[in-house]
């Protein structure tokens, strides 16, 4: 880094903020002068009142000029921060033309910006955090002055590390710069500042003149304002009267002089500032962003503005996207400790209250029936200690207006009535997870297919499952009429479901056999074991068992899974379900993929139907993956990995909108929050296709691969590698046999990595140990083996000490890449090959303990496996002479 940026002194250099320099402008201007201690920093225009008064306080420390104090006919490099839009460089535009451009930003970038023989940009909260992360990685000298020019940058364009649009990197660097010796005091008296008189003024009539627009569901403050001469601050302004009145978004038009001022923030995704004022020529990010206006009307600039908003706003979240849905409720006349049973069973802390027709009459808290416990009145009915007045909104209202009515009313739940019914339920932690973060159950909406024609449905249902049955192996047969006839005499409804219904109206093989009951799962688990001579394991936390067969026909069976009916709540993305009894239709919804959530009936005289709510028949005709709604990736990131696995067994895609929810769901991370233990598992069922080289790829377009192998290189040599290990079984059986094959296609994604990242992902993987253990031996040993193995004259001895306690995958690895014949040789022979001498006859020979004994050994078998020492009595005269060169 320091190479990077090596000045000479015959060039001349000059580091330029933008016009109305701001404090991460000229912090950054201090940065850059750091990395590049010859150039000095030019102001293209007047800094702005807090920037002016930071160079002014510091002008021992700190030095600019301006473009006239500066020969620009001489500047051969210009260092630009803070901005890549020549509109932004004022008079050092038209002088900086054929020089030689570096530049540094953190806005987004635009067609029109600069381009830069050296660009550094980042979409991070401040310039000052880019030059601040070079300066540390460069192991520049850094002065405590220095270093709270940064941090005093970084604060004023982060709001002191609280604005919409901060990352994780500015809080590092404000770390470090800190560490450096930044002032904390320092930074904060640029932080708080009083209003002026004319800012006072100004602050006033921009709240007399406010009002809200409406612009497709999103709450817009509007301000005009207009003062007759020039008042700094205008940032300052906006920002304290959002102290004062917070808003979702904010656009302010204030006529100053012969010029209209635009201001936009935005706390709300869903209206992007920067592209609203990107209309009037200005720039910003999609939280803040700002333009300026000359030579218009106010009046006429703030009809355009407000004819600008519906370009930069998208639909805000609804009630609709973020509540609840089914709500758990309680009947008001249940005792009150069924609705504490509830609760804690759930993890809830209020439940609404209905009556018994299911009209929403109050809400009932926690807290509420620990008191009535407390006072022994856990038998009276709910209705006692429930609040009878409840406050409620309705779907269409947007999110940001639910939580200000949460926050004036004091209130933890708000339940969402649609027409009188009650429909969902908001929740503080609804609120809380959008705020901080967690992922936001957005535009959730069912994708899978609308359903036939219910008539004609359900006469091709039965057929199609009674062709499906009859195509299908005499064992499969009579196990299917078997659980039937145990389903009737029980007098429950018992379905298969899932894969084993997708592959049997496919007519492909699987013996993954799931059934459905629609009553106690895990006591018909038990009924069916005695019928079919089986034991059972119960799993009581999920309402479901496992039956354990030993058939004699292989198409059978071993494992019989039964699941009691159930829905399936994530608490959060990525986490385990919890699970609730439901009917089947509630059951099937909770799965992955539509192809999977189909069922049949059973009955001792065959199926009575198929049953398809989500389309999967179509789905199966179409050849294509589609998850059920919207959030599924969000639910279980791992179906991710699993979409691609279907996609690519059976040679089908992505549904178009899955695709999309996919991407969505890498590209926000969600990945990073499941597991590695089932990531690992997910990338191993994946890695056991047969040819699972396209699937592979899939995931690297969709991003999955990065995040589960980073820098993993799948060119399509590698690519072809992966599917030449299917090949194996043929040409290396023994090899195979002793092998897991998908090990080999992971050592054969590893294996061109550094060392240090190889052994960093076999370490995310947390694999078994052996398998662990294998993978570090191969990577660590495979390059020096394959010299070996591709070598003119190749020593065998060589090859068998370098290939001694070798995994077979290893060995499989080497084939691969071209040591086939060596490997070979070496496994069918020349491991077997074993000396009649050992290093007790070498020391009887006069040869002290020690590596000569070792040498001389690996020369004799050296000899022996070229078929020169067959016998003891040459292995010894050979040693013998070998001593004797060595003396």
């Amino acid at each position: 880094m320091r190479q990077r940026f090596r000045e000479t002194d015959d060039l001349m250099q000059i580091i330029v903020p933008h016009t109305n320099t701001d404090l991460d402008a000229i912090g950054a201007a201090v940065g850059a002068q750091v990395l590049y201690p010859q150039a000095r920093i030019v102001l293209p225009g007047t800094p702005n009142p807090m920037a002016a008064e930071f160079i002014s306080l510091h002008r021992y420390n700190l030095r600019v000029y301006t473009p006239k104090d500066v020969d620009l006919a001489q500047v051969r490099r210009a260092i630009i921060v803070d901005t890549a839009d020549a509109a932004r460089l004022g008079p050092l535009r038209p002088a900086l033309s054929g020089v030689e451009m570096h530049l540094f930003d953190h806005h987004p970038p635009e067609a029109h910006d600069l381009q830069g023989r050296l660009e550094v940009r980042a979409q991070v909260g401040a310039t000052c955090t880019l030059l601040a992360e070079l300066i540390e990685e460069a192991g520049a000298p850094l002065t405590p002055f220095q270093a709270t020019a940064l941090l005093v940058g970084i604060y004023a364009d982060t709001g002191s590390l609280s604005l919409l649009g901060t990352t994780d990197r500015d809080a590092r660097a404000a770390a470090f710069l800190l560490s450096r010796g930044a002032s904390l005091q320092a930074a904060a008296r640029f932080m708080e500042v009083s209003l002026t008189p004319s800012q006072q003024t100004l602050l006033q009539q921009l709240q007399n003149r406010a009002r809200w627009v409406n612009v497709a569901g999103a709450r817009i403050r509007l301000l005009v304002a207009e003062v007759p001469e020039y008042v700094g601050g205008l940032n300052l302004v906006i920002h304290r009267l959002l102290e004062l009145e917070p808003v979702p978004a904010l656009f302010a038009a204030v006529r100053m002089e012969d010029r209209v001022h635009l201001i936009g923030r935005s706390s709300v995704p869903w209206v992007d500032a920067a592209r609203i004022l990107g209309a009037f020529g200005g720039g910003g990010h999609p939280a803040a962003a700002s333009a300026v206006v000359k030579g218009q009307p106010l009046a006429e600039v703030a009809r355009r503005l407000e004819a600008e908003l519906p370009a930069g706003v998208e639909r805000p979240l609804m009630a609709r996207d973020v509540m609840s849905a089914p709500v758990k409720t309680i009947v008001a006349t249940k005792p009150i400790r069924d609705a504490e049973r509830l609760m804690l069973r759930h993890g809830h802390t209020g439940l609404p209250v209905v009556d018994g027709e299911g009209a929403l009459v109050g809400v009932v808290s926690l807290r509420d029936v620990e008191k009535a416990r407390r006072h022994g009145l856990e038998h009276a009915p709910v209705k006692s200690v429930m609040k009878s007045r409840v406050i409620t909104v309705e779907p269409d209202m947007p999110v940001d207006e639910v939580q200000e009515l949460m926050i004036e009313r004091d209130i933890g739940r708000v339940p969402v009535v649609d027409g009188g019914n009650l429909v969902g339920i908001i929740t503080r932690s609804d609120i809380l997870g959008l705020i901080y973060g967690a992922p936001a159950p957005r535009w959730h909406r069912r994708l899978y297919a609308a359903p036939d024609d219910p008539k004609d449905l359900r006469d091709r249902a039965v057929e199609m499952a009674r062709e499906a049955v009859e195509a299908a192996p005499a064992g499969i047969r009579a196990l299917l009429r078997a659980v039937g006839r145990v389903a009737e005499e029980e007098g429950v409804a018992v379905y298969a479901v899932g894969g084993f219904v997708r592959d049997l109206l496919l007519g492909r093989p699987n013996l993954d056999f799931d059934i459905v009951v629609e009553g106690d799962g895990i006591a018909f688990a038990h009924t069916l074991a005695r019928e079919l001579g089986g034991r059972v394991q119960e799993v009581p936390r999920f309402g479901t068992a496992h039956i354990y067969l030993e058939p004699d026909d292989p198409a059978l069976p071993s494992r019989i899974d039964v699941a009691t009916a159930r829905r399936e709540f994530y608490e959060h993305a990525a986490a385990l379900p919890r699970v609730e009894h439901a009917d089947l239709h509630e059951d099937l919804y909770r799965r992955d993929f539509s192809i999977n959530a189909m069922a049949i009936r059973l009955g001792s005289s065959g199926p009575s139907g198929l049953i398809d709510f989500f389309g999967g028949l179509k789905d199966l005709a179409a050849g294509q993956v589609r998850i059920l709604h919207t959030l599924s990736f969000v639910e279980d990131p791992t179906r991710l990995i699993r979409a691609v696995r279907f996609a690519h067994r059976y040679g089908f895609r992505l549904e178009p909108e899955t695709e999309a929810c996919a991407r969505a769901a890498v590209a926000e991370g969600f990945l990073a929050r499941v597991s590695r233990e089932r990531l690992r598992n997910e990338l191993l069922l994946l890695l056991q296709e047969q040819g699972c080289g396209g699937a592979l790829q899939m995931l690297a377009e969709l991003g999955v691969l990065e995040a589960l192998l980073p820098g993993v290189p799948l060119d399509p040599e590698v690519q072809g590698l992966v599917d030449a290990v299917d090949g194996l079984v043929e040409a290396e059986p023994e090899l195979c046999r002793l092998s897991q094959l998908w090990l080999v296609k992971l050592l054969v994604l590893l294996h061109r990595l550094p060392l240090s990242a190889g052994v960093a992902a076999v370490k995310r993987l947390r694999l078994k140990r052996a398998e662990n253990q294998a993978c570090l031996q191969v990577l660590a040993g495979w390059r020096i083996a394959h010299d070996l193995m591709v070598a003119p004259h190749a020593d065998a001895a060589s090859i068998v000490a370098a290939l001694a306690e070798w995994p077979a995958e290893g060995l499989l690895l080497l084939v691969l890449l071209g040591g086939g014949e060596r490997v070979a040789a070496y496994w069918r022979e020349w491991r077997h090959v074993r000396l009649e001498i050992n290093g007790a006859d070498v020391q009887a020979l006069g040869v002290p303990a020690g590596p000569r004994v070792g040498r001389i050994l690996q020369r004799v078998l050296s000899a022996r496996l070229s078929g020169d020492a067959p016998d003891r009595e040459t292995q010894l005269a050979l040693a013998r002479r070998f001593a004797a060169q060595e003396e």
